[in-house]
């Protein structure tokens, strides 16, 4: 009875730590230079802003995927020709998830970070340069032009 209990502490400690078995990364998955891998949370602003990169990037003949970003370890920058990496801003602070994202692929020049704030006036420089804007309807045109500005860029090396 006692090693039942046991096994459950085991694997809960497991689930908790991060060592659980995650679902792969999509098998097939379209990659290279021709294509932008972007990384988001599901939100009304989120997806309009994406949807408006999309319909822009196609018209070019450059290919968008997207994926949950809670999914981004599965998305390596060199297998892509851009990621962008859509998170929320955290009580005054840049979101953990996102620091490491940036650390673990710090040499990578082909990630472009787009961070929602509750406050329009939010800026973030350090540790890396976000596009940033409030989830505001008015604002997603304005946040998909900047995006692509960022893309062509990222796109033309």
């Amino acid at each position: 009875m006692m090693v039942k209990y046991l096994f459950l502490l085991v694997l809960i400690g497991m689930a908790v730590s991060g060592c659980a078995a995650r679902r792969a990364a999509p098998v097939g998955a379209v990659k290279g230079a021709q294509v932008v891998c972007i990384l988001s949370d599901e939100s009304f602003f989120k997806s309009q802003v994406i949807e408006r990169i999309r319909t822009n990037l196609r018209e070019r003949g450059v290919e968008v995927i997207t994926d949950a970003r809670k999914r981004s370890g599965y998305y390596h920058p060199a297998e892509y020709g851009a990621v962008v990496y859509m998170t929320e801003y955290w009580a005054w602070h840049t979101p953990w998830h996102t620091k490491r994202y940036y650390r673990k692929y710090s040499e990578a020049k082909n990630i472009i970070f787009f961070i929602t704030a509750g406050d329009s006036y939010v800026k973030i420089k350090k540790p890396f340069d976000a596009v940033t804007s409030a989830s505001n309807p008015d604002s997603i045109e304005r946040v998909s032009r900047e995006i692509l500005t960022k893309l062509d860029t990222v796109l033309a090396r």
